[in-house]
């Protein structure tokens, strides 16, 4: 007879979003009630995007622990502190750190968690099963052959990328999503190459930029629906979206005005650059254009309609369009980088109604007038009871909620420590309420 191992609390995915969980729920004593699995080997963040100069675009001190625990032993500085690097990065007197610096801080608290999480484990289906109670479990399967079982469910596993539709067939070991630049673009390090990148995005200039570093990138097309890379708005009104009060304040609004006001103030977050890495893109545009060279290509207002992918070896040819002429024009690349973001749940062009790990339990859920499920102010989706198991489950999301909590959730490490205190609040009360049903951690499901 198996026996499977009932966790209280089942995270989904150890970045940034269950991290900061985790350390919420040590603080109150609770951690040996939550289980973590995670598909990379290791901890990491934004690997495929640590770029050399590239800066994390956040407050360091609003990190996992600070805004709601200064004594916490996983502050920023903290982390600083113990490396002896507090008085140099004090030194250098600079607004943001490294991308490749604030990793090491995460990596660092992470190495705090391992007991609690199984690392190498691939998540591939959610489901319910019955419970020998009477009552239901979430299961958990992975690509590697386990099976977890939760009485409640964290997915916090990041948004799904989002393929423009020309592409979706072309996706491969030359087309590719932004998500997977560092690792595909060295794997193409003794190809002669040209480059084209769509997107207008902060990742995007990025990428660029990089690529211009690359002694085997012979030219690099950078193609933006828009008039080209855009100065982020950075002015402390704006960027109200990334404070709690703001999610108290959307949260409660009607879905058609959150789409409204998401478009509105869109150049906070996407389609928009810092200034620092516009100036260097101008810097080395110029530079080839007094040399004569061709060697980096601009193309504003353009979109891509067509891909015909050429035989194993050859060019993609992309048929790109004026959006405003409607003229259209063939490009020939060997690899193209899409820097298209993150689909959000929704229902509109590049959306998806819910995340696809969420389809074993999809008929479950409690959906809008759009069909998209309903979000809790807490994060958590309250499953419709059925009739054999009445008792309500809840799967939180955990860093998955912009369209119904704002962009604050857009992947954000300002609004890390406010979320994970608002869902471990949540949760808690859910098990104490629950108590006399929930099981020791180490109950077994027979």
């Amino acid at each position: 007879m198996t026996k499977d191992k009932v966790h209280p609390i089942l995270g989904i995915g150890f970045g940034p979003a269950n991290l900061s969980l985790a350390v919420a729920l040590e603080e109150l004593g609770r951690l040996h009630e939550v289980h973590f699995i995670e598909r990379s080997p290791g901890f990491q963040w934004q690997d495929e995007q640590l770029l050399p100069g590239a800066d994390i675009q956040n407050n360091p001190f609003r990190d996992l622990v600070m805004q709601r625990n200064q004594d916490s032993p996983h502050t920023f500085i903290k982390y600083l502190a113990s490396r002896g690097m507090l008085t140099d990065y004090l030194h250098l007197n600079t607004k943001f750190p490294l991308r490749r610096e604030y990793a090491g801080y995460l990596a660092w608290v992470a190495e705090s968690f391992a007991p609690s999480v199984d690392y190498r484990q691939s998540a591939t289906a959610l489901s319910l099963v019955d419970d020998a109670d009477g009552g239901e479990l979430f299961c958990v399967e992975t690509r590697e052959g386990r099976r977890y079982l939760g009485e409640t469910v964290i997915v916090g596993i990041g948004r799904s990328p989002r393929i423009p539709s020309a592409f979706h067939h072309a996706l491969g070991r030359t087309v590719f999503h932004s998500a997977r630049y560092l690792s595909s673009i060295k794997a193409l390090a003794h190809e002669d190459v040209r480059v084209a990148v769509v997107g207008a995005s902060q990742s995007a200039i990025e990428i660029v930029l990089d690529l211009l570093e690359r002694p085997n990138v012979r030219q690099v097309t950078s193609l933006h629906r828009g008039i080209g890379f855009r100065l982020k708005d950075t002015s402390p009104y704006s960027r109200q979206v990334f404070l709690p009060e703001f999610v108290d304040y959307f949260h409660p609004l009607p879905t058609a005005t959150k789409r409204r006001l998401r478009e509105e103030l869109r150049s906070i977050n996407y389609a928009a650059c810092d200034q620092d890495v516009i100036d260097r893109l101008v810097g080395v545009q110029r530079e080839y254009e007094l040399t004569g060279s061709d060697r980096l290509r601009l193309l504003p207002f353009t979109e891509v309609t067509e891909v015909a992918t050429a035989a194993p070896g050859g060019p993609h040819r992309l048929t790109v369009r004026d959006i405003n002429h409607f003229t259209a024009e063939d490009i020939d690349a060997d690899v193209v980088i899409l820097a298209t973001g993150f689909k959000d749940f929704g229902t509109g062009a590049g959306d998806e109604r819910y995340h696809p790990l969420l389809e074993g339990v999809a008929h479950r859920l409690p959906l809008d007038d759009d069909g998209v499920p309903v979000v809790d102010r807490d994060y958590s989706i309250s499953l419709k009871a059925s009739a054999t198991a009445p008792r309500p489950l809840k799967v939180y999301l955990n860093g998955l909620c912009e369209a119904s909590h704002g962009m604050g959730d857009a992947g954000a490490l300002a609004m890390l420590s406010a979320r994970s205190s608002d869902v471990t609040e949540s949760l808690l009360l859910l098990r104490d309420a629950d108590a006399p049903r929930h099981r020791p951690a180490e109950r077994v499901l027979q």
